[in-house]
């Protein structure tokens, strides 16, 4: 299992970085499709681009849930590094445009791809440590990716007016 699983996290790794990194530029790629951006970044706030790995991740967790052999404590793991990742995305934004004053391309694909890495990571020893392995518990993984899932989709829509969720280029926020 755990060969098996570190393939997998490794094959993982390089689909939600080629995809989460495609995934930039489908909402204009699309016209500017509603579905698309539901589901991809409408513009450059720190929310939508959370999106980037959100919805690769969600998509790997599914295609891993099927290959691999073991898989009680694959959906809870995986929601909590899919947190973890996300949340490793917003501190670095944050940090790093509290020390300099601004946004700087380059690091923001760096604190992606760290973001990523975050997510594997936490994932890979989370099921590896085997201390999650509980039916019950892929309820709660299950749950936690519909709450995230139904929060990007609605805060697309109607983005609360704060920071994160305002786009530093044109000041708006949301669709």
């Amino acid at each position: 299992m755990k060969n098996k699983l570190f393939k997998n996290s490794i094959i993982g790794f390089v689909f939600v970085s080629v995809l989460g990194t495609l995934g930039h530029f489908l909402y204009k790629w699309s016209g500017y499709n509603l579905l698309i951006g539901l589901f991809f970044p409408v513009n450059e706030s720190v929310w939508e681009h959370l999106k980037l790995l959100f919805f690769p991740y969600l998509i790997w967790t599914i295609i891993q849930y099927f290959l691999q052999d073991k898989k009680c404590e694959i959906i809870i793991a995986k929601s909590i590094g899919a947190i973890a990742g996300m949340l490793s995305i917003v501190m670095f934004f944050y940090t790093y445009t509290g020390i300099s004053g601004k946004t700087i391309d380059i690091l923001n694909v760096i604190s992606f791809f760290i973001g990523v890495i975050i997510a594997f990571a936490v994932d890979y020893l989370i099921i590896k440590s085997k201390k999650l392995n509980n039916p019950k518990l892929s309820i709660v993984g299950i749950i936690i990716f519909i709450i995230i899932c139904a929060m990007f989709v609605t805060f697309t829509v109607v983005p609360p007016l704060i920071p994160l969720f305002k786009d530093p280029q044109t000041a708006t926020y949301g669709i």
